[in-house]
């Protein structure tokens, strides 16, 4: 049975590829680019909403300085950026 590091590092690893998946979509006036950004939303909003409930500290999971929110945002106005 895996340790709970090896979670946290499994959910670290989650987090890294959709924050660089999302940042990667963002500012593409493209259809595709907006809906992969959606789901990349749709991913880092459910890791940050669990880990609010669960008490665990965003700076633990890489999203202490990233707006999730404002992927919404870009996606609406592909010139807009995340931060």
């Amino acid at each position: 049975m895996a340790k709970q590091i090896d979670y946290q590092i499994l959910l670290q690893e989650v987090v890294r590829t959709a924050k660089a998946g999302a940042e990667d979509a963002m500012g593409q006036p493209d259809a595709e680019s907006r809906f992969t950004l959606l789901a990349y939303y749709d991913i880092l909003d459910v890791v940050k909403t669990q880990a609010e409930i669960m008490e665990v500290p965003l700076s633990e999971i890489g999203l202490e300085d990233f707006n999730v929110d404002a992927l919404l945002a870009a996606q609406a106005d592909p010139k807009r950026q995340a931060a």
